[in-house]
């Protein structure tokens, strides 16, 4: 009797492990189907990386030129380039932190080219401010609703270079912007005015409060800039304290 308890919790302990293996490969794979449970932001991240052409009546060989700005380790850059066979993408970061792990780790895929500076809404210098959670860096120094809700503290500073896309984007294409600078999103668009114009999609991290950093910007104050451009939100995703991400289409 011992003998078949134990071999029964085994198998119950197998196929559970065996179950989860399989449901969340078959969640993977159907991604493009929209049957994907994850927390909202993380499905915002998935949709986009996955469907994105779909949402754009595309297909995914003219997908061609994708922007990251905010890389961190480009976690995400894998999936980008296997979906999207002839893409091509720039990824801007600079934070000391990750920037020479993130050239090394691309160094020899010469479909991707990663940039150490910070996009901002002027080309220049400023200072970019580093916090006790990993990439969570910005241009902006942490507010209140980050300390409460992540217990994040502020730690190095130091100056990075700046640039504005539309530097950068002149007489280049671009499809696809992503956006992940942790509350300096309305300086990234600042700076890209011209850009815009040309872009078909833009995948946004977004805050509903204002004190995420300070002088952060607002989901509100992102929309009218994207429908003032152009854009229409198909997608928003957001965790319990109001931050996430969105989806806006051409």
């Amino acid at each position: 009797m011992k003998i078949f308890n134990k071999f029964r919790k085994f198998n119950i302990l197998y196929f559970k492990k065996f179950s989860c293996k399989i449901f969340n490969k078959i969640i993977i794979n159907n991604v493009g189907n929209q049957f994907y449970f994850n927390p909202p932001y993380d499905y915002v991240q998935n949709i986009t990386i996955n469907n994105i052409y779909n949402y754009l009546n595309l297909s995914r060989e003219s997908i061609n030129q994708w922007c990251i700005v905010g890389v961190h380790f480009g976690k995400e850059i894998k999936s980008i380039l296997k979906n999207y066979p002839n893409v091509n993408l720039v990824g801007f970061e600079c934070s000391k932190r990750y920037i020479q792990r993130l050239k090394r780790k691309f160094s020899l895929n010469s479909r991707v080219q990663i940039i150490n500076k910070a996009i901002s809404s002027t080309n220049g210098t400023a200072n970019f401010y580093e916090t006790s959670l990993k990439g969570n860096g910005s241009l902006l120094e942490i507010g209140e609703l980050s300390k409460r809700s992540y217990g994040s503290s502020q730690k190095e500073k130091f100056l990075v270079e700046t640039t504005t896309l539309d530097t950068f984007y002149k007489n280049k294409d671009l499809d696809i912007l992503w956006i992940d600078v942790q509350g300096a999103e309305k300086l990234v668009l600042e700076g890209a005015k011209e850009t815009l114009k040309k872009v078909k999609a833009v995948f946004i991290e977004i805050s509903i409060k204002n004190d995420l950093y300070l002088n952060s910007v607002t989901m509100e104050e992102l929309d009218d800039i994207l429908l003032e451009n152009g854009f229409k939100l198909v997608l928003l995703g957001t965790d319990f304290n109001l931050t996430g991400n969105a989806l806006y289409i051409k």
